[in-house]
């Protein structure tokens, strides 16, 4: 006989008794909206688990337990949110939660501007402060405190960097070097680098505001009442405007300039006929350049007093009067301070002109007749 279930599914097995009772069970105990009701689990109803957004940080007395935290009755700062700047505490006389200003914020060093003209450690602070004083104090640019309206002016600010270079001379260049950086570039270089190095604190290759803010507060220079800051920096040197030097922008604050000099342009060659003049002009450029110095045999021609090379012009470029073949040879330019950075130039000379024109002196004598 052919089995009859062979071509289709076979029949579900009946359900146990015991399973269907614990299902009804379930049913009893949630209820028609599928939630725990005041039969199931005991009396406490069903509370959604809500948690209060505080920026200053809420307490874990402020979270609304939900049925699975079997908690007592809620405080009466459980459920009360007070705001910025503000915490709950519990006023035993009333024992009512009463909303008061924070006695203290954590010690988290970010400066922000107030609309007070004040600048605080951080924003709780600065919500605490507006708290303390009765008055709303908001957020502001940071020009707003950070440059003093615009009172230091390019003199005293040119001062004030100098002041900061004396500073740090002491610090971080050796005994050999101390006061050098005045007129001696590569010593001002390796200054600022040293600078910049320790005012960039997270090594992040760019100084901001808490940085200068901590330069500032570490070195005591919040005494000085000058009306031109390290803030100042951002306000004359920050050239793309995104509140942060970059170490290019600092040691430009500081007249330590980035040069550039085309790789097709290090070596230059010209020629001359003797009699005429010539004129070299150095390849090293830069928004702001030092003085150009130029060199030749080690021998700085900048410093002696010679006739035939005696202008170097408004852009540093070389003049020879009258060449002879006494110039003949190499002449390097570079910008004070960055000697490894330099250009050659080299001078050859032709006296063509000159055996041409004895030739013809000779050929014309010959030819003259005698009497």
């Amino acid at each position: 006989m052919v089995d009859v279930w062979t071509h289709r599914e076979r029949p579900m097995k009946t359900a146990r008794p015991w399973s269907a009772a614990l299902i009804l069970l379930g049913l009893l105990v949630l209820g028609a909206n599928g939630r725990p009701n005041k039969d199931g689990f005991g009396s406490q109803p069903y509370q959604p688990v809500v948690r209060f957004r505080h920026k200053d940080g809420a307490p874990e007395s402020l979270r609304i337990k939900g049925f699975w935290g079997h908690s007592t009755s809620p405080g009466p700062c459980e459920h009360k949110y007070c705001g910025l700047g503000r915490h709950c505490v519990v006023n035993h006389d009333t024992d009512q939660g009463e909303c008061r200003c924070l006695d203290y914020c954590k010690p988290r060093y970010k400066p922000v501007c107030g609309s007070d003209g004040k600048l605080y450690q951080n924003h709780c602070e600065l919500h605490r402060a507006s708290c303390l004083k009765g008055h709303r104090i908001t957020i502001m640019h940071s020009e707003e405190c950070f440059y003093k309206d615009d009172k230091c002016r390019l003199s005293d600010y040119r001062r004030l960097k100098t002041k900061i270079l004396d500073l740090f001379d002491k610090r971080f260049l050796g005994p050999s070097l101390h006061g050098t950086y005045r007129d001696n570039m590569a010593a001002k270089k390796q200054l600022v680098n040293a600078m910049f190095k320790h005012f960039d604190v997270d090594n992040n290759g760019q100084i901001g505001t808490s940085e200068l803010s901590q330069v500032i507060k570490h070195e005591g220079l919040s005494k000085d009442m000058s009306d031109c800051t390290l803030f100042d920096l951002l306000k004359y040197n920050d050239v793309n405007d995104d509140e942060h030097l970059t170490r290019e922008e600092f040691k430009t604050a500081f007249d330590v300039y980035l040069l550039t000099l085309p790789e097709d342009q290090r070596f230059s060659t010209t020629t001359v006929t003797v009699g005429e003049s010539v004129v070299f002009t150095c390849a090293i450029t830069g928004e702001e350049r030092p003085p150009i110095i130029w060199k030749r045999n080690h021998q700085n021609l900048n410093v002696l007093n010679l006739e035939d090379i005696n202008d170097f012009g408004d852009d540093g470029s070389l003049y020879i009067t009258k060449v002879t073949t006494t110039h003949m040879g190499n002449y390097t330019c570079h910008a004070d301070g960055y000697e490894k950075l330099f250009q050659t130039h080299t001078l050859q000379v032709n006296e063509s002109s000159l055996v041409v024109c004895l030739c013809l002196t000779l050929t014309h004598t010959q030819d003259t007749p005698t009497s």
